[in-house]
């Protein structure tokens, strides 16, 4: 008992100096370190007991819900969409593990050296600022090894790199799975891009889960418009080869996917004169081009997310070498981004006007101390440097 009570108190602790790390992430401009919160705190928590903190068992996405449960209560309608994505935290300089790996990142075309984190964003466009609010998160884990033949110079050879035991698609379906049946959080479809556009995602979504899917698929998907007929007169064909008209809905039916879904084509101009073109499937077979173009917008959410975990909660400034650490910084770091969305929702301010308003009150007071230094130096006899015009 006595054993047990030591480790409730140290858990205890260990919460409390875990809520002042996620604030100190949402105000400190770009240092964050264990050292420099012990000094801003005065000490109360030392260099050590931070480091401890982060450097406990691995911070699991139920203690996560249990943070966010009572917002998202708050937040949630019927109507919700969660958005998911994944995104990249490079780490080129540190040392590779189970968690810092290489990762291939679409945006620049290869393989970068870093974190792989998957995102869940609940999305609300039913207050007065759309709510874009993290309600889970995956880091991909690569804790095994494969080994492939490769050619290299002439040659080839056997090539052993690591890999995950769990793939992305099989951790989302696990969180979807959780969101819906455990948590029980109300929502009424998924949202993604073509890396998560797997028929085997789409049916589980649409038939496990009950909810609706609206996805971005790859030019060379294929689909019927009419599965009625014998399968010899079926005609599969990739969509870049159809002849459909842009922003008008075809009812078709995906490959591998046992039911009829919403085909839409839509065209956009980009920067340098080109013509893009995108291809989005829709489940709910009642939704208009209109209605669905606006709910594929929201995908963009998680990109927002993304961003400002970057920017505001220093996801990239991790001080940790340990594995544990490093996935706890990310823990701290989704943390904070919850409570920024929080206080968008109470001041009516987006996360980069708070980061403002938080850095503005900082550098009044840092000015005040540099005006007594300027006088204590005075005090001492030494000729303060002061502009003089000519």
């Amino acid at each position: 008992m006595c054993q047990n009570s030591k480790k409730n108190s140290l858990k205890m602790k260990y919460a409390a100096v875990m809520d002042l790390y996620t604030d100190f992430l949402m105000t400190s401009p770009n240092i964050v370190s264990a050292g420099l919160l012990s000094e801003v705190l005065n000490k109360e928590h030392s260099h050590d007991r931070i480091t401890r903190m982060l450097a406990q068992d691995i911070l699991d996405q139920k203690a996560y819900w249990r943070s966010i449960k009572p917002t998202v209560r708050q937040i949630e309608k019927a109507e919700g969409i969660i958005s998911i994505d994944d995104t990249i935290e490079e780490k080129p300089y540190s040392s590779e593990n189970e968690f810092i790996s290489w990762h291939f990142d679409h945006t620049k075309g290869q393989s970068v050296k870093g974190i792989n984190i998957v995102t869940f964003t609940y999305v609300n466009t039913n207050f007065d600022q759309s709510v874009k609010f993290p309600v889970a998160f995956e880091v991909v884990r690569k804790d095994s090894t494969q080994t492939k033949v490769v050619k290299k110079n002439g040659k080839f050879v056997k090539k052993t790199s690591p890999c995950a035991s769990i793939s992305k698609n099989e951790l989302v379906r696990n969180r979807l799975h959780d969101l819906v049946f455990q948590n029980h959080v109300q929502f009424s479809r998924v949202t993604f891009d073509t890396w998560f556009s797997s028929a085997e995602n789409i049916t589980f979504i649409v038939k496990d889960l009950k909810k609706h899917v609206i996805c971005a698929i790859k030019d060379n998907r294929t689909v019927c418009f009419d599965v009625s007929k014998p399968k010899k007169e079926q005609q599969w064909l990739q969509v870049s080869t159809l002849d459909i008209e842009p922003n008008k809905t075809y009812k078709v039916r995906l490959k591998d996917v046992a039911f009829d879904v919403l085909l839409l084509k839509k065209v956009y101009h980009n920067l340098d004169g080109s013509l893009g073109v995108q291809y989005l499937i829709e489940t709910d077979t009642d939704q208009t081009a209109e209605q669905i173009s606006a709910n594929y917008q929201l995908r963009w959410s998680s990109e927002d997310v993304h961003r400002s975990l970057k920017q505001n909660t220093a996801l990239e400034l991790m001080p940790a070498k340990t594995q544990n650490a490093q996935v706890n910084h990310i823990f701290a770091s989704m943390l904070a981004l919850a409570k920024l969305e929080c206080l968008k929702l109470a001041t009516k301010k987006n996360h980069y006007q708070l980061k403002r308003q938080v850095l503005i009150h900082a550098l009044k007071t840092a000015k005040e101390q540099i005006r007594q230094l300027k006088e204590f130096c005075l005090t001492k006899n030494i000729a303060f440097p002061n502009f003089l015009p000519a």
